[in-house]
């Protein structure tokens, strides 16, 4: 189990650009056909630079990092997945770690939406902590975009840590509106213990299994045991529906 513990662990370890088309690899087609369960990833895009230099107001052949202060704190971002809305918007979804960070200390997310045109990309908007983060100063690690949980697209962001053995990760579902991003809520995507004095030895993982879009998804646990869970949604949130079974740190 120990070995289970550290894999995981390593797991969570108005400017415009030049012009944009269906067959540049800024502005993805996306053409596969989407399925469950949905499976975050963790390949970060590397064709995606003049998205974000538009995105974060960086002059032509500037390298894609920027580096943001926010509540005093200096948080250095990089891009790692964009994605076309129906209306020819992309989202691109940027990565801010914090340098010198506590281990409770989470790094920031970015969302910019940006419309693709014939001058190029053109910023729209943008939104700063949104999603799931990780500890000791790390964004999200890993990532989906899905068009299976309502009649808008959706962001699922995951982050975790560990904490004396034991590692914890949290998934966050944000719908992508029109007007922007928001946060529907969570769930625990992942858990595993036993390397620390006295802990029991269990695992879990939980990947979204089934959906009726705008009302509920379904998240389905394997592991120790397997089991699903039911998420509800109440009031723009979603919330599960009785105690969450996954054993927390």
């Amino acid at each position: 189990m120990r070995k289970s513990v550290l894999a995981f662990a390593a797991l969570l370890s108005g400017l415009s650009a030049p012009a944009a088309s269906a067959f540049d690899p800024d502005t993805p087609v996306d053409a596969e056909k989407e399925a469950f369960p949905i499976t975050l990833g963790s390949d970060e895009d590397t064709t995606i630079d003049m998205a974000f230099r538009t995105a974060f107001g960086l002059p032509k052949g500037a390298g894609a990092e920027a580096t943001r202060t926010i509540d005093e704190r200096a948080y250095r971002f990089r891009p790692v997945a964009i994605h076309l809305l129906p209306n020819n918007v992309g989202v691109l979804l940027s990565a801010g770690s914090l340098d010198d960070a506590g281990h409770s200390e989470g790094g920031l997310n970015a969302i910019h939406y940006l419309k693709s045109s014939a001058a190029g990309w053109v910023k729209q908007g943008e939104w700063i902590g949104i999603g799931a983060t990780g500890t000791v100063g790390n964004a999200a690690t890993s990532w989906a975009f899905t068009n299976l949980l309502g009649r808008n697209p959706y962001l699922i962001t995951a982050g975790g840590g560990v904490w004396q053995g034991c590692a914890i990760g949290s998934a966050v579902v944000t719908e992508l509106t029109p007007e922007g991003p928001v946060d529907r809520g969570g769930f625990t995507n992942g858990m595993s213990s036993g390397a620390g004095i006295g802990q029991t030895e269990q695992e879990y993982e939980g990947r979204i299994a089934a959906a009726v879009p705008d009302k509920s998804f379904t998240v389905a646990y394997t592991g120790t045991r397997s089991f699903k869970q039911q998420y509800v949604l109440n009031s723009g949130k979603y919330e599960p529906v009785g105690k969450d079974q996954v054993p927390g740190c």
